[in-house]
């Protein structure tokens, strides 16, 4: 409210230069010359090309090294990155980018990642992209480790996941239903763009302040780029203006580093809106659905084929792909399941982690076939998901036992707050009314990152205020008031004694970083335990003091108090008692690993930490003259485990859920032969308040986890994964014998299949 918090964008220093970038504007071309004569004659300008990487590994990336710190050799999508000038102001950065002049061949594009698979294709990487498997050997990336192997071609990842036996499902079943699914590219649209500014301190020890959700992955990368120790680069992390996956792992880092080594000097780096669309986008999706049931509604068998668009490098696509190889059958118990993910290049922006990994784009697929399934057996769609749903202790289809499971909750708490549509009785065939409304569910499964490391280290000073060291990222999603709150109460002290550390890999420790949901689960046991030892060695102390035994003692009211009695010793008494002075500090430290994961090729093993599980439902109305439709109400549950910060929670879920509605309503990346069309928040809409309806019910589902502080889970993209779903399902059931297969669903889409220009199941109306 003030302006008074510092994010990267605002970080000054003396010297420092700013930085801005030559993109290609061809999607495929290979780069002749970069002829920087002229630029170089504008004063204070200092360039970086292909040239100056020598004495670095100029390629990068979280699974394969396919990323050019700048074009090497070829650009491969509208936006790629040619040079970077640093000057003293933007508008001299400005005039040396205008001055740089290159020399291109055209090469074949490919767009379509299924038409990236034909042989006839143009091949986006040759072999020598792509540095040997010992590139990816000392990753701090946990589940990599099937991934030395080079890509196919085009090709970038393949997983398949196999459950019983498909075959024999089918030949069992009463019914088949196939169908076709698609999903656009969406863009993250954090309101704060990327931005870093970096600076050497000697040749050899790199200093960088950026807006990232990963620092010690950053910090991993740099130190592989630029040949040095991990040690021997910070990485310090500002309060970040948003994130959803879109600043994981490096973004600009390495090339802010690399212009800051080069003109040993401070070097600052903003994007623009328009450079931000072009440099990480959600995965479009094709999905692939067969399902075989009994006449009853039991599903017997699925077979699931997904296809991501993973863009120009493969990023993190190799890990959304295997991570969503053993959910993609959905929630429900499939005695019978075949899976095969493809993550595939093209000739567009790169492809990463996004809200959901990649989950979103198949619930889309199951929810929408669960509703047409019910549709033609004559089955209430609530009945149909609650006859299959997993059941707590349920065995997994990768055998592992499912704890903490809330998704039958889920569903009977939407279900309940949005009932049924009561109907006229006209229905398929006959004369549509102008407005008709319409109401649809949907329920979800995700997995989060397993196994993973999260370390915290807290400190109690003598004053009696606590400082907490972790290495989460506070990107708006409240994780530094819930660690504050556990830290509180573990300790016994209250709320304002309490400080959370911004990251900083020379003073934070470990963390594998904000994704995956998975912060409050693991860092926050680790503030847990680590502030239970702090409380041990504080209660031994004024034990000693107060000669009473250590388990006579409680810690209330940021005072320990003898039980039953009216006997108190503050926590500057107790410090004074042990160390003569108030003065000392008491330490405790807490590792929390998650363990498991899935064997390599055979995929079984324990999936995930813990699971997500959620349910929405919505009810529309359409404009069957025009095909505008809005939302009327919208009832999202997600399980949580345990409501640490119950106000917190529904924040979280609302804003998930509200994303849901933009990737249904609005939200979809447009190129026409690989060039960007609506890469602006002008062009590029997100859901404003008139968008999100005034009827919204958050619901926060309660079963606890084992292994989770006082048994919470994640919570930030539950609320995401049944929304769309949701509200196609809700379109279909307003207007008979229309379904929409693609996202998003603008109300020219609706029209189309209002008009009859909806293609037939099984393909995505354009």
């Amino acid at each position: 409210m003030t302006g008074a918090v510092q994010y990267a964008v605002d970080l000054r220093m003396p010297g420092m230069l700013v930085a801005r970038a030559l993109r290609s504007h061809l999607p495929h071309a290979r780069v002749l010359s970069i002829d920087t004569t002229r630029a170089r004659e504008v004063p204070g300008a200092v360039i970086l090309t292909r040239d100056d990487l020598a004495g670095t590994r100029s390629r990068f990336g979280p699974v394969f090294k396919d990323q050019p710190v700048v074009a090497i050799d070829k650009v491969r999508f509208v936006g790629d990155l040619v040079a970077v000038v640093a000057a003293e102001d933007l508008d001299s950065a400005d005039e040396a980018i205008s001055l740089i002049e290159v020399e291109y061949e055209a090469l074949p594009a490919v767009f379509d990642p299924r038409e990236a698979l034909l042989p006839s294709a143009p091949i986006l990487h040759d072999p020598a992209d792509f540095v040997d498997g010992s590139g990816t050997a000392d990753t701090i990336q946990p589940g990599v480790e099937g991934f030395e192997g080079f890509p196919d071609g085009n090709l970038c990842c393949s997983a398949h996941f196999e459950s019983g036996d498909t075959a024999k499902g089918f030949a069992g079943a009463d019914r088949i239903f196939e169908d076709t699914y698609s999903c656009d590219p969406i863009q993250h649209a954090h309101l704060e763009p990327h931005a870093a500014l970096a600076y050497w301190e000697g040749p050899g020890s790199l200093v960088i302040h950026c807006s990232t959700q990963d620092p010690w992955v950053v910090r991993s990368e740099l130190a592989y780029i630029f040949k040095v120790e991990p040690s021997a680069v910070r990485v310090i992390v500002p309060s970040v203006g948003g994130g959803y996956g879109g600043k994981l792992y490096p973004r600009i880092e390495p090339v802010v580093a690399a212009l800051a080594r080069k003109a040993r000097r401070p070097v600052q780096w903003v994007l623009t809106r328009e450079e931000v669309f072009m440099t990480l986008t959600r995965h479009g999706a094709s999905v692939r659905l067969k399902t075989g049931v009994t006449r009853d509604g039991r599903l017997i068998a699925r077979q699931v084929e997904v296809v991501y668009d993973g863009g120009a490098y493969a990023e993190i696509s190799p890990r959304v792909v295997v991570q969503n190889a053993p959910v993609a059958a959905g929630p429900y118990r499939i005695p019978h399941v075949s899976v095969d993910c493809h993550a595939v290049y093209t000739n567009k922006p790169p492809a990463g982690a996004f809200r959901g990994f990649g989950v979103p784009q198949i619930v889309w697929a199951y929810e929408s076939q669960m509703d047409d399934m019910a549709h033609a057996l004559g089955v209430d769609p609530v009945e149909l998901r609650r006859k299959n749903l997993y059941q707590e202790g349920d065995a997994y289809l990768t055998g592992e036992r499912l704890d903490g499971v809330g998704v039958e909750q889920c569903l009977s708490a939407v279900a309940a707050a949005i009932p049924p549509i009561a109907r006229s009785g006209v229905r398929e065939g006959q004369p549509r009314q102008r407005l008709v409304r319409g109401r649809g569910l949907a329920c979800s499964i995700k997995s989060t990152m397993t196994p993973s490391n999260s370390v915290a280290s807290v400190r109690l000073d003598p004053d009696g205020s606590l400082q907490v060291l972790a290495s989460g990222v506070e990107i708006g999603q409240g994780y530094t008031t819930i660690l504050a709150q556990v830290a509180a109460d573990a300790l016994g002290v209250s709320l304002e004694r309490v400080r959370v550390l911004k990251p900083d890999t020379d003073v934070t420790p470990f963390d594998h970083g904000t994704k995956s949901s998975r912060l409050t689960f693991t860092v926050g046991e680790a503030v847990r335990r680590a502030t239970i030892d702090i409380r041990g060695q504080l209660l031994d102390m004024a034990a000693d003091k107060l000669e009473v035994a250590r388990d006579d003692l409680v810690i209330e009211h940021d005072q320990i108090r003898v039980r039953g009695t009216n006997v108190v010793l503050g926590i500057p008494d107790a410090f004074k008692a042990r160390f003569g002075l108030p003065v000392g500090n008491l330490y405790g430290d807490a590792v929390v690993q998650t363990t498991g994961g899935l064997a390599h090729g055979t995929y079984r093993g324990k999936d995930s930490a813990f699971w997500m599980w959620s349910a929405a439902a919505v009810e529309v109305e359409v404009d069957t003259q025009t095909g505008k439709w809005r939302l009327v109400r919208i009832a999202s549950a997600v399980d949580v485990g345990r409501a640490i910060n119950p106000v917190q929670c529904h924040l979280q879920n609302e804003g998930a859920a509200t994303m849901g509605i933009g990737a249904a309503l609005m939200e979809g990346l447009v190129h026409d032969g690989g060039q960007p069309l609506n890469s602006s928040f002008v062009s590029y809409p997100v859901p404003s308040m008139e968008d999100v309806p005034q009827d919204f019910q958050s619901v926060l589902v309660e079963a606890p986890h084992p292994d989770g502080p006082y048994g919470a889970k994640g919570v930030g993209e539950s609320g995401l994964l049944a929304v769309a779903p949701a509200i196609g399902n809700a379109l279909a059931d307003a207007l008979p014998g229309v379904r929409l297969r693609n996202l998003p669903m603008r109300p020219a889409d609706v029209f189309a299949a209002l008009s009859g220009a909806a293609t037939q199941p099984g393909e995505a109306p354009r």
